[in-house]
């Protein structure tokens, strides 16, 4: 089989042309190359400073989310726009 031309762990290389196969079975489990490259669920290495960022601020927020629910308060970034900041920065910081 050819090597794998995306680093993401859900990507299983299955023959698609200009594409492959989802693990999560995300965008009809066969997305091409580019949806997976904006994919918010993506598991790899740093495609740029959004990642970087989510690496780092995700499991602060998921902290901070579960002791704010504990306390009976409303969670942080239940409406957030994360995942597009994540793609807008990945994009500009390349």
């Amino acid at each position: 089989m050819p090597k794998n031309p995306n680093p993401c762990r859900h990507w299983i290389n299955c023959g698609v042309i200009g594409g492959g196969c989802c693990r999560l079975g995300r965008y009809g489990g066969k997305p091409s190359l580019g949806t997976c490259r904006v994919c918010p669920h993506y598991l790899g290495l740093p495609r740029g400073l959004g990642d970087i960022v989510h690496l780092f601020a995700n499991p602060i927020a998921q902290i901070l989310n579960t002791v704010l629910h504990r306390k009976g308060k409303k969670k942080i970034g239940a409406h957030c726009r994360c995942a597009q900041r994540r793609r807008e920065w990945n994009m500009l910081h390349r």
